[in-house]
């Protein structure tokens, strides 16, 4: 039991100073700082949708569907609720007058009550209904700047989407209801007149109508009563309806899994803080060894010895804990002040003391679960040794009380973050990880000195002196591997899964992939539209399909909302999909179970679907699922399911039905064009130029564009594990600083000895760049082959992307962590070169 006297001689102690605590207190605010951080943005993130739902959706209630346009009935049943306004959202191409250039644009159909909620900023600031307006040369419409330097185009500008000329009365500089959403392509907002002016939304035309309620005063309660009494009166209507309650569960989800992922790797930073936690209570106990040996000589016990320096180290572990957390909880609220305009979702920061408690709770038991070893030794360590130089620096292994007791710490540490986590199993798989990963790096830390002690002699000093300082007493080897280990093994990992990713987005395209997509191509004109793309394209290979838009509204009797899905199938009920019909197996599909019908089927409908979505729906072969299609509700059985090769970018759906399904239904076609060769930018702009002017309701997309407008949306979302990994390098670069720190006594000792030998500083400098490069060396094998490990099992079993190795990325990476050791460790050595030996023996 700790009593007060010794608290007040450890608190008069610690008034010397914190100089053998740099490393201990670097090392966990930043593992607190990160922790600290992930916690309090993703909250604000939560808390910002939250409070911003109604400006998220356009209102306390939004009604949204594919194709078709929302009945009379349910505009007059919600505008008897509340507030109602309509928007009706497709993409087309604009184009230049003067110019063959044209792009894909997202146009939104507002009405005079838009937007219900939320602030509109155009430039210059004007009624919405005044810029929309006609004009003498067309119609009003407020773009997207981006579109402007697409097209080199500014205010007063005329363009022609579709049929129509439109004027730039306006830049947008915020549209309240794209918060958090994810677009491919400049939003252009125009009035209904523009929009039936410009003959785009025909029958079948891939719109989406949305209506949105405002409910003003109401509350919660009143809003999902609201969406019951419609849901009552309309069952079958096929909205996807979200209240300002939830208004993206795709947003949320999303930023709760980034949180997850970038969490792990702050306690990963933290855990290899720990090393540098307990490599600084090491360093402690030999700078107060003296000062422990009095206190056991006058009688204090070996755990009261201990807790003289455990009482030291918690209060230094709180207060680095302390500063880390509340830097990290003033993150948000930097995020807003620097970056608020930028910003593509909402967020509302605020000062949760849970956030500071959960991330101070893991940076003290960090600091108790590593600290516990070497007070463990110290406990145990008799007068006469604590009195010894090198009573520290025995280099052996942890007693068995002092491992069990790093062994509770660590279960602890890994129960909190199992009980805090919010995907326990990717939780568990990580701990496992790390843990896997720290027992490696001693095993082969142990492995190395002891391969260095048997090593056979060598003729140059320089390099017997290196071999022999990895097995000396106090060596190095441990520490290093240990720091250094993990935080390359990160970046490995990381660097890995980026650059397949990207390749997986398009480096690795397969050579028949098409190059163009073309969507909304009317049945009336789909022969001239095919005959025009074989006159522009010769030779080149063209695939065609009919396209609906519907959304899955039951599966097996059940209402879709009541059903818990699968991680990989959960897509499949967010919002409408894409769907065709086809009379024979689509290409690029093979036939997993059941049978496909017969061309002239027609039976009861029948549906295919994908296997793994229909697995992850809980359906299989023989069982009924319900899809609403223009407000039609459709009723198949499931007549087989499909393996389908979606990395072919080839023309497939999840849901194909039998023909006889939509017979007489209004429906677009899908069309690909893979020319003999891959075209040029210059040639691909060209072909879609042409296509937009003479087929204008008809939207043309490059392959190649998208891809890239994905890899740069992949770039951005990889800056903050960059961030969070970088941190744990930085951790990982402080821990052996540390260790080099707390070694430099034993190594000008060293020095000293052998320049009185006669070494020379040169000699010295060679023997310190071999070990570190041999160190350095060993580090960065492993951190390629498990950091190589963890990307494989990343990319191929969560990801179910194909794995490729990249040389040169792992080179930078394992040639970047050996000169980082190099250079580290000569830097904290240096002081050992230059010492006189004179000085040092007149000390002795």
């Amino acid at each position: 039991m700790l009593n007060r006297a010794l608290l007040r001689f450890a608190l008069r102690d610690l008034r010397g100073g914190l100089r053998s605590f740099g490393v201990f207190i670097a090392c966990l605010a930043i593992g607190v700082m990160a922790l600290a951080a992930v916690a309090a943005t993703s909250r604000a993130m939560r808390d910002g949708l939250a409070g911003q739902g109604a400006v998220i959706i356009g209102g306390d209630l939004s009604f949204s569907r594919a194709q078709g346009s929302p009945a009379d009935e349910h505009r007059a049943f919600l505008a008897s609720q509340g507030g109602l306004s309509e928007v009706v959202i497709l993409r087309s191409m604009a184009r230049r007058e003067d110019s063959s250039h044209a792009t894909l644009v997202e146009m939104k159909s507002v009405d005079a009550a838009y937007p219900l909620t939320g602030e509109m900023r155009t430039e210059p600031q004007a009624p919405l209904s005044e810029l929309l307006a006609p004009r003498d040369k067309g119609f009003g419409v407020v773009i997207d700047p981006q579109l402007g330097a697409r097209l080199s185009l500014g205010l007063g500008d005329s363009f022609f989407i579709g049929d129509a000329k439109f004027v730039i009365a306006a830049w947008l500089r915020r549209e309240p209801d794209a918060m958090g959403a994810f677009s491919l392509a400049p939003h252009v907002l125009l009035s209904a007149n523009a929009l039936a002016a410009s003959g785009l939304k025909k029958p079948g035309s891939l719109t989406r109508a949305s209506l949105r309620l405002s409910l003003p005063g109401a509350d919660d309660a009143r809003v999902e009563a609201v969406k019951k009494a419609f849901l009552a009166r309309f069952p079958d209507s096929g909205y996807e309806i979200r209240t300002r309650a939830d208004p993206s569960p795709q947003l949320s989800r999303s930023i709760e899994r980034v949180a997850q992922f970038i969490t792990l790797i702050g306690l990963t930073a933290l855990v290899c803080g720990g090393i540098g936690v307990a490599n600084s209570v090491r360093a402690l106990i030999d700078r107060k060894r003296k000062t422990l040996a009095i206190m056991k000589a006058l009688g204090a016990s070996g755990g009261e010895a201990a807790g003289f320096v455990l009482i030291q180290a918690m209060i230094v572990a709180f207060g680095a804990a302390f500063f880390g957390a509340a830097l990290g909880l003033a993150l948000p609220a930097l995020l807003l002040t620097g970056f608020a305009d930028t910003l593509p979702f909402p967020i509302t920061p605020a000062i949760h003391p849970g956030d500071a408690a959960y991330a101070v709770g893991f940076g003290l038991l960090i600091a108790l679960t590593f600290a516990a070893p070497p007070l463990e030794e110290a406990r145990t360590l008799p007068v006469t040794r604590l009195l010894r130089e090198d009573a520290m620096r025995t280099g052996g292994r942890p007693s068995r009380r002092g491992l069990a007791l790093g062994v509770v710490g660590g279960a602890a540490l890994f129960g909190l973050a199992l009980l805090t986590s919010g995907d326990a199993m990717l939780t568990a798989q990580f701990g496992l990880g790390v843990l896997a990963s720290f027992g490696l790096l001693y095993a082969i830390a142990r492995l190395v000195m002891a391969l260095a002690r048997r090593a056979p002699h060598v003729g140059s000093v320089s390099l017997r002196l290196a071999v022999a300082n990895l097995h000396r007493p106090g060596a190095l080897t441990p520490s290093f591997l240990l720091s250094l280990g993990l935080g390359v093994t990160l970046l490995t990992a990381l660097t890995a899964v980026e650059h397949n990713l990207r390749a997986e987005i398009g480096d690795s395209l397969p050579k028949d992939s098409p190059s163009y997509f073309f969507v909304d191509v009317q049945r009336a004109e789909a022969e001239d539209f095919e005959r025009f793309l074989h006159a522009e394209a010769p030779g080149a290979k063209i695939v065609s399909a009919p396209m609906l838009r519907g959304r899955i509204t039951r599966i097996k009797g059940v209402p879709a909302e009541q059903v818990t899905p699968g991680d990989k199938a959960r897509w499949a009920l967010e919002g409408d999909r894409g769907i065709t019909f086809a009379t024979t197996l689509p290409p690029g599909s093979r036939l997993v179970a059941g049978e496909f019908w017969a061309p002239d089927y027609n039976g009861p409908p029948l549906v295919s679907m994908e296997t793994e979505v229909a697995r992850g729906l809980g359906l299989s072969v023989g069982d009924e699922i319900a899809v609403n299609v223009m407000g039609r509700a459709v009723t198949a059985k499931v007549a087989n399911l499909r393996k389908v090769n979606w990395r072919s970018f080839g023309i497939n759906f999840v849901l194909v039905f039998s023909p006889n399904v939509f017979e007489g239904a209004p429906f677009t076609s899908l069309m690909t064009l893979t020319p003999p060769e891959k075209p040029s930018p210059a040639r691909e702009a060209a072909l879609l130029g042409a296509a937009a002017q003479k087929f204008p309701s008809v939207v043309g997309v490059s392959l190649r564009e998208t891809l890239a407008t994905l890899d740069d949306i992949l770039g951005k979302l990889v800056v903050a594990t960059r961030v969070a990994a970088s941190l744990a390098f930085i951790v990982s670069a402080l821990v052996l600083a540390g260790a080099l720190a707390a070694g430099q006594r034993a190594r000008l000792y060293e020095a000293v000895i052998l320049k009185t030998l006669g070494a020379t500083r040169g000699k010295l400098l060679a023997a310190l760049a071999l070990e570190f490069s041999l160190l350095g060396a060993i580090t960065a094998a492993f951190g390629l082959l498990a950091g190589g490990l963890a990307a494989w099992l990343v990319t191929v079993k969560l990801l179910d992307a194909p794995f490729a190795l990249f040389p040169a990325q792992a080179a930078l990476v394992a040639g970047g962590a050996t000169l980082f050791a190099i250079v580290a460790g000569l830097l904290g050595t240096a002081r050992a070169l230059g010492e006189k030996p004179a000085r040092w023996l007149r000390q002795e």
